[in-house]
């Protein structure tokens, strides 16, 4: 009998134990990314010095494969490389033209699960997404989230992820500020899923005014993410989520874009999502159009297709993302 309750007693602790050491690692993402200081501050017109180290990494064999497929083509003069920037890694890809412009840049996120390999097996007009954007003198940065594919960060959940990856964005502009021929001041954020959601968290609480985000199966609230909530991930494989029920909560009370319509109002938004789907619900995106609407911005296009799920959406709008892209970057006064 007291064996059994000395058992009872050991289980009890052990528990406790657990969810308090899990409650701590949750508090320390909400303390990182919540803080007063990290929502919604006004951009920056000036872009930080960048103090990291930047290396050459090798081009996965993923990423190979699908470029000698799609050689005939690839650009004489495009180039592909991959770098570690700071513990953050990315393809970089553009044409070499002799630093006769100086290129925007187009950030590039997939969803849960990716990697930055995956930028080339999106096409866009028929052609590789990559290549066209290149062809058009756009700077094509895709990039590896926090607790992605070869992210020097994990276990992470989905709301560490998102929050850190935000702080890789402002990184990566900091970084190609220092490069000959980039105007790292002429950004766009283009995501699937749990890249929208990123990009859109970056428009919120980012320290750089994006001139366009692309968006597909997004949310502008955490509350919307239902089970992905949950998620997490250690570098690509999944993780158990370290926060309790009231700190996700929290986070999403206190991190969702959606309370900051005003950081968008001059940033153009093209985005789409699913009203079946599933994975993602599209009613914070839908309330968020309204409060750009009642600020009297015109800067966006919002497509909410009635019979489209989580997967689907995208060839709503994948034909218009090239015009944007060359509107928002390229053009001096972009129109709307």
């Amino acid at each position: 009998m007291k064996r059994r309750f000395f058992v009872q007693v050991l289980v009890s602790f052990i528990l406790a134990a657990a969810a308090f050491a899990m409650g701590e690692d949750g508090q320390f993402i909400l303390d990182k990314y919540t803080a007063p200081e990290q929502l919604g501050q006004p951009f920056l017109t000036s872009i930080r010095p960048f103090n990291g180290t930047v290396t050459e990494e090798s081009i996965s064999e993923q990423a190979q494969d699908i470029i000698k497929e799609q050689a005939n083509r690839k650009p004489s003069n495009l180039v592909i490389k991959a770098l570690n920037i700071d513990g953050i890694h990315v393809y970089d890809i553009y044409t070499d033209d002799k630093g006769k412009k100086d290129k925007p840049i187009l950030i590039f996120l997939d969803g849960m699960g990716s990697n930055r390999s995956d930028i080339f097996w999106f096409w866009t007009d028929g052609d590789l997404k990559a290549y066209a954007y290149a062809k058009a003198g756009i700077r094509v940065i895709s990039m590896d989230a926090a607790a992605l594919g070869d992210s020097d960060e994990g276990p992470l959940p989905v709301q560490g992820m998102v929050g850190e990856t935000v702080h890789y964005i402002d990184r990566i502009i900091e970084y190609y500020n220092t490069v000959d021929g980039v105007d790292a001041s002429r950004f766009a954020i283009e995501g699937s899923s749990f890249g929208s959601t990123v990009a859109f968290c970056y428009g919120a609480h980012g320290l750089y005014k994006p001139r366009a985000i692309i968006a597909k199966s997004g949310v502008m609230s955490f509350s919307d993410l239902g089970e992905k909530q949950y998620d997490c991930s250690n570098r690509g494989e999944p993780a158990e989520n370290f926060m309790t029920d009231d700190q996700i909560k929290t986070f999403a009370e206190r991190y969702s874009p959606i309370q900051w319509p005003q950081k968008f109002k001059d940033i153009y938004i093209l985005s789409a999502n699913g009203m079946l789907d599933d994975t993602q619900s599209a009613d914070s995106v839908i309330e968020f159009e309204a409060k750009l609407k009642e600020l009297g911005s015109k800067k966006y296009k919002f497509v909410f297709d009635k019979k489209g799920d989580h997967n689907s959406v995208g060839m709503h709008i994948d034909k218009n993302v090239l015009t944007v892209l060359k509107n928002q970057l390229l053009k001096k006064n972009p129109k709307n």
